[in-house]
C-alpha cells in the first residue's frame, strides 16, 4: 500500500535537509512550535483579541477559530483514513499521531493563511500586502522545514499537509467572504 512507502522524492529532499547544521535544531524545535497546539493556541489568543477586541471583527474572529478547530479535526480523519507511520528516524520533537499529512503544515497554513488574509483585507498599499504574503510564506516554509529536519515527517507529509491545508483554507475563506457579503448585503 501506498500509504506504508517511502517515496523516491522524500529520500532526495530529506537529503538536501541534512546539510542544515545540528546546531540550528533549536531554532528549528521553536519554529515547530508555531505549528503546534500550544503555540496556534498562543497566536490565535492574540488575533483573537486583536479581532475582537480592536478591530470588532466578530465574522473574522468567528471564521478564523472555526476553520482552524475544523481543519484540525480533518487532519486527524485524514491521519487515520491513511495511516502512514513516520519515519523511522531519531524523533528530535515530541510525536504521537501518524504521519500524513502533516498536521503542523495543515493547520498551520489554514490558520496562518487565513491571519494574512484577514489582515490583507484591510489594507490598500500593494506593497504592504505583498510584505504580509512574504512574510506568512516564509514562516510556513520554515515550519514545514522544521518538520523535515526534525526527523518526525516524510517531505511528502509536509507537501500534503500544505495541499490539504490550502483546500481547507480556501473554502474556509469561500464561505467566510459569502457570509460577509450576506451581512453586508443586509446592512444596506
Amino acid at each position: 500500500m501506498a500509504a506504508k512507502e517511502i517515496f523516491w522524492i522524500d529520500a532526495k529532499l530529506a537529503d538536501l535537509f541534512t546539510y542544515v547544521p545540528d546546531n540550528l535544531n533549536p531554532f528549528f524545535l521553536l519554529l515547530t512550535e508555531l505549528g503546534d497546539k500550544k503555540g496556534i493556541g498562543i497566536v490565535a489568543l492574540v488575533v483573537l483579541v486583536w479581532l475582537l477586541l480592536i478591530k470588532r471583527h466578530f465574522l473574522g474572529a468567528a471564521a478564523i477559530a472555526l476553520s482552524t478547530a475544523l481543519g484540525n479535526e480533518v487532519n486527524k480523519l485524514l491521519k487515520d483514513l491513511i495511516a502512514r507511520q513516520r519515519p523511522e528516524l531519531e524523533h528530535l520533537a515530541q510525536v504521537d499521531s501518524l504521519s500524513f499529512p502533516s498536521g503542523h503544515a495543515m493547520v498551520g497554513l489554514t490558520f496562518y493563511f487565513f491571519i494574512a488574509y484577514l489582515v490583507i483585507e484591510g489594507m490598500e498599499s500593494a506593497a504592504a500586502k505583498r510584505m504580509v504574503v512574504t512574510v506568512t510564506v516564509l514562516l510556513l516554509l520554515l515550519i514545514g522545514a522544521s518538520r523535515v529536519i526534525l526527523q518526525v515527517h516524510y517531505p511528502t507529509d509536509v507537501i500534503g499537509g500544505f495541499a490539504f491545508g490550502y483546500i481547507w483554507v480556501m473554502m474556509s475563506i469561500f464561505i467566510y467572504t459569502f457570509f460577509k457579503n450576506k451581512l453586508e448585503n443586509n446592512r444596506k
